[in-house]
């Protein structure tokens, strides 16, 4: 039940309920009627007093000259005082009016602007003002608008920003973007971006500004032993020097933490470095613009953790999963680009078709936890005997496949040699158990070999059993000869 106060309240809203409901400029209309009412009601009486009074003096001294002067001059003050009066008045309406037009041109402003960012995805929500509400007075309307207008452009700045990180491909691009912001817009010119790999725990260093900083910062064998990971709490040594034992600058600067988290989860970390601050205004602007790097990172948040997941399935759809090799996806879906860049530069690709022979004993003998063991070795040879820009790739079991960019048949030929020995020379240890294996391979170009790239691959496959049939552990180039059919 409403209590007495609340009644008499709600009474009296009801009773100005008519007034309230009218619009600002009606309002003002009626306010400034009730004024200049009173004023012609004061003027009026004050006119019939002293006409009264005139004619009471006239009857009183009859038609005195000096009577008939103060009369006249009565008469001329009265005229003037009506029209002070009627100047006044319509100079108070129209500063009125002009302060009310003021004020509701500000009230539309504000409007439309906070409309703007309601229906910011309509294009035809326009404002005639622009994207600003125009500061025309040092007053307490002058400080609303500049915080209306501040409001809206940080509201409108991350509402851009989180557009343009959810277009980007990569997780690298959105920390690419998310550091451009703290370094241009917000003016944090020192930080460090780490991520939390899941994989083994460990926390590193994804974007670090300036770069030479990553050499003289924290060292962390694990993420738990960053307390802001550990905690999922914001992390200054601002009035706590110590707080981070692993900090290696506290005597030279501060830091802040921030944990990225999402869903419960932390997915890294952004530290913030800054010179101790002698200012009170210096820091309060640091508290506003590592508060503005919060609200920019709430926006990146959800977008890095969707890329992360994207890039972690495509990597467990073309990795694979023993020896972190690429895959038989992986060729299929990025063949074309290597295709057409071989083309692009009227190049050769070389095609190696690897497989390590009789590893079936490994596995009956020994079993496949052996047999595990000495493919993963072998990937680590093969990625060994190759150049970065060129691609090992698990075909399949014990089959490896690999592509040498810009490789004509003479290096290709020694490169597979190389390979091939480095094999034969390897003792693979696994377990209690040292066994020694051996590498059959073939080769074939293209295009020299056929004009498509599967036909090649066949072609090297053909070379590989060529190699199996004629004694193993060797290399074969394949030649025509060993192909007679008509379809590869």
């Amino acid at each position: 039940m409403l209590n007495k106060t609340q009644l008499d309240s709600s009474l009296w809203i009801r009773l100005w309920q008519p007034f309230l409901a009218l619009s600002v400029y009606k309002k003002f209309l009626l306010v400034l009627a009730s004024f200049l009412c009173g004023y012609l009601a004061i003027g009026f009486h004050s006119y019939l007093f002293i006409a009264s009074l005139r004619q009471e003096l006239h009857f009183a001294c009859g038609g005195d000259e000096h009577l008939a002067n103060a009369l006249a001059l009565l008469d001329s003050y009265l005229t003037h005082v009506i029209i002070l009066v009627i100047l006044v008045m319509i100079f108070m309406s129209l500063t009125s009016f002009l302060c009310i037009r003021t004020l509701v041109d500000f009230l539309d402003q504000m409007i439309c602007s906070l409309q703007t960012l309601i229906n910011r995805g309509d294009k035809n929500q326009t404002c005639r003002h622009g994207t600003e509400i125009p500061v025309l007075t040092q007053d307490k309307i002058g400080e609303v608008a500049l915080l209306v207008n501040g409001l809206t452009r940080h509201i409108r700045d991350i509402s851009l920003f989180r557009r343009t990180i959810e277009a980007d491909e990569t997780v690298g691009e959105v920390y690419n973007r998310l550091a451009y912001v703290f370094k241009e817009t917000l003016h944090l010119s020192t930080f460090i971006i780490w991520e939390v790999r899941e994989k083994d725990d460990s926390i590193e260093p994804v974007y670090t500004w300036p770069p030479e900083l990553e050499y003289e910062t924290c060292e962390m064998s694990a993420s738990r032993i960053c307390r802001a990971r550990r905690t999922g709490e914001v992390i200054s040594s601002a009035g706590f020097p110590n707080i981070c034992p692993v900090f290696p600058l506290s005597d030279v600067m501060t830091h802040t933490c921030v944990p990225m988290i999402v869903s419960g989860k932390v997915l890294g970390v952004v530290q913030f470095f800054t010179l101790f601050v002698d200012s009170s205004e210096r820091a309060a602007q640091l508290r506003q613009n590592q508060h503005l790097a919060g609200l920019y990172l709430a926006e990146a948040l959800p977008v890095l953790h969707a890329k992360r997941l994207a890039s972690n399935l495509h990597e467990m759809a073309t990795k694979d999963a023993l020896t972190g090799l690429a895959n038989r996806r992986f060729l299929e879906t990025n063949i074309n680009p290597m295709l057409a860049g071989t083309k692009r530069r009227n190049s050769t690709m070389a095609i190696l078709m690897c497989d390590m022979d009789f590893f079936k004993q490994v596995n009956d003998e020994h079993g496949h936890d052996v047999g595990d063991e000495v493919l993963k070795t072998l990937a680590t040879i093969l990625q060994e005997g190759v150049r970065a820009s060129d691609i090992v790739i698990r075909y399949g079991g014990e089959e490896f496949l690999i592509l040498l960019t810009d490789c004509e048949a003479e290096k290709a030929t020694e490169v597979a040699e190389k390979i091939r020995t480095a094999v034969e020379e390897q003792l693979f240890r696994a377990e209690a158990i040292s066994i020694r294996k051996t590498l059959s391979i073939g080769v074939s170009i293209y295009p020299v070999d056929g004009e498509g790239f599967w036909e090649c691959i066949k072609h090297a496959d053909i070379a590989l059993y060529q190699a199996k049939d004629t004694g193993r552990n060797k290399v074969i180039r394949f030649t025509p000869s060993m192909w007679e059919g008509e379809n590869y």
